[in-house]
């Protein structure tokens, strides 16, 4: 007998594919990404060109920490697993606005897999609640893999 099946990170929108890694996206952190890359506003259109930038970064190079400073793209914090472990949340930066997510193996590849975005971010601390709800559904994922705690 066995339990059910995990979601995958696998199914989730891919944003963009490089050399050395991917980006997926949620449903719902799609559906606010989807809303920035559409809009034809000043704002939308700084932040779509920042995010395809970053993403490109990421995925092209292997040590895409030296070139995306933490105005760009930051470890934000660890979260509980609830299993012994740790998730930790990484935010990719735009114009006050936040895509909350981790670092994991999906399909063969490194992969940032983003759960949630914070659209209209109004002050300098991370919504930590937000990370909180993105740490728990990342922690359901099949491929998650926690870090020591």
């Amino acid at each position: 007998m066995t339990g059910p099946q995990k979601a995958s990170a696998a199914s989730y929108r891919l944003v963009w594919k490089g050399p050395s890694g991917t980006v997926r996206l949620s449903e719902s952190a799609y559906a606010a990404y989807d809303q920035v890359i559409q809009g034809t506003d000043e704002i939308s259109m700084k932040r779509k060109a920042h995010l395809e930038r970053y993403f490109r970064e990421f995925c092209e190079n292997v040590h895409f920490y030296q070139r995306l400073s933490d105005e760009k793209f930051k470890k934000e914090q660890n979260f509980p697993d609830g299993k012994g472990g740790k998730v930790a949340i990484w935010a990719f930066k735009s114009w006050q606005w936040r895509l909350y997510g981790t670092i994991m193996h999906v399909a063969a590849s490194r992969c940032f897999v983003g759960t949630a975005v914070d659209a209209a971010k109004k002050r300098n601390k991370a919504d930590r609640k937000l990370m909180k709800a993105a740490a728990d559904e990342l922690a359901a994922l099949a491929e998650y893999k926690p870090e020591p705690a």
